[in-house]
């Protein structure tokens, strides 16, 4: 019995010294995937309220002027605030009002509106890229990430209001 547990005393240690690198990495990526979500809430969120902003104006007798695409994209810039990599926000607003699409740079982006004549339909393009809290060592050239790589974040949103 005795000469058994003395052939035993580094099992533990053993065991300890492989199990610690992997629940590190568990933990790294528990929270990488964690920020990624956030992201991802906060962006659509985002998306969100800039259609909401954007259609507030015009809609009624007395209303506020319709916002201006810079503004709409102020609203989101303030949204994505707590994010990092807030640098990489690329916002795109886009109207169809009656088949006329503004600004000409989005006409692919807008979808058809089956009542063009009594609604405008505007769109709100966001796009995030998101960079992981805590990037560990990759070999791109392999194609191996020991955690999630920078992700984009796309999210869009249709509204239509009354002309």
């Amino acid at each position: 019995m005795m000469s058994m547990r003395k052939g035993q005393t580094g099992q533990s240690l053993v065991e300890f010294a492989l199990l610690v690198p992997l629940m590190f990495l568990f933990v790294v990526n528990v929270v990488n995937f964690g920020g990624f979500f956030f992201a991802w809430i906060t962006v659509a969120n985002a998306a969100r309220a800039g259609a909401q902003y954007a259609i507030m104006g015009g809609a009624s007798v007395m209303g506020p002027v319709p916002p201006t695409a810079t503004q709409i994209a102020a609203v989101i810039t303030q949204d994505i605030s707590s994010l990092r990599n807030r640098g990489s926000l690329v916002v795109q607003v886009c109207s169809n009002n009656n088949g006329t699409i503004t600004p000409n740079t989005c006409p692919g982006t807008v979808p058809l509106d089956p009542e063009p004549a009594t609604y405008v339909l505007t769109t709100i393009d966001v796009t995030y890229t998101y960079q992981p809290f805590i990037p560990l060592w990759n070999f791109s050239a392999l194609g191996i990430r020991a955690t999630l790589p920078p992700t984009t974040v796309h999210r869009q949103t249709v509204m239509r209001m009354i002309q």
